[in-house]
């Protein structure tokens, strides 16, 4: 009897799309990437979910949502579960979400959390907002789960990106450990490759399809290494024991080029 094949997670995230055609952030066309990025993972292998973990638009009207599902939709036709970030905003985003967020597959169900408000950078839960996720998780019928939100709940080393971490991470974190279904936790917002642990629950940053920024830098900074700095996504192994693998991979053959002079 062969050994149940595990799930296959694609996690991408802060894709920044703009709703003009060719339209170009700090220089990058991030409708191009995010389609090289799909392009390249779809390659790689067919994903059971796509979970996209908010910042999906720089540009936050219907028309650049739509632009999002049609390059997705392109490229993939199962499900997708949709998170919104700081640079969302909730009412041209509707279409894409539900409510609760949430994807159940197989053994494991992936549980997504808001922690975005309209128009504002920093993130936001709150001790309602933990208790209603611990409501959800107890309530959750499946063996493991893998928890989802836009901003992290730890610092990652740059004071301008870790003011807007969930003020409650490590509260929520502890919370995480005490169940032990929860494996892991994943999120965007920082651009960068953030791997770590708080006991047995992985928490993992993933690299935005876009650019990326500097690691350890104090205040705002793009990463222009040809290796760390070009687009980014993460592909996550649920397996049916509840163990759970990651491993990012960046987009080849890509030459990053940053344009500063368009930064507001």
């Amino acid at each position: 009897m062969s050994a149940v094949a595990p799930l296959r997670v694609l996690h991408i995230t802060d894709t920044h799309l703009l709703a003009e055609p060719g339209a170009r952030l700090l220089g990058v066309d991030t409708a191009e990437t995010l389609a090289a990025v799909l392009g390249q993972a779809m390659s790689q292998r067919i994903p059971d979910v796509i979970l996209a973990t908010g910042d999906l638009a720089h540009e936050p009207s219907p028309p650049t949502y739509a632009r999002f599902r049609q390059i997705v939709d392109d490229a993939f036709r199962g499900p997708v579960l949709h998170l919104p970030g700081n640079h969302d905003l909730l009412a041209p985003m509707a279409p894409l979400l539900c409510e609760p967020p949430s994807l159940a597959v197989g053994s494991w169900e992936i549980l997504g959390f808001d922690t975005h408000v309209d128009h504002r950078t920093e993130a936001a839960l709150g001790v309602r907002g933990r208790r209603a996720l611990e409501a959800r998780i107890r309530g959750s019928s499946a063996r493991f789960l893998l928890l989802a939100c836009h901003h992290p709940p730890v610092a990652v080393g740059c004071p301008w990106l870790d003011k807007d971490c969930i003020p409650e991470g490590h509260e929520l974190l502890e919370s995480c450990a005490a169940h032990p279904r929860v494996r892991g936790l994943v999120f965007g917002h920082v651009h960068q490759q953030v791997e770590t642990a708080h006991g047995p629950v992985a928490v993992l940053g993933t690299p935005s399809t876009c650019f990326q920024f500097e690691p350890g830098s104090r205040s705002f900074a793009i990463d222009r290494s040809a290796r760390t700095g070009v687009p980014g996504y993460r592909w996550l192994e649920l397996h049916p024991d509840g163990a759970l693998t990651s491993e990012t991979h960046r987009l080849t053959g890509f030459e990053l080029s940053i344009d500063l002079s368009d930064r507001s």
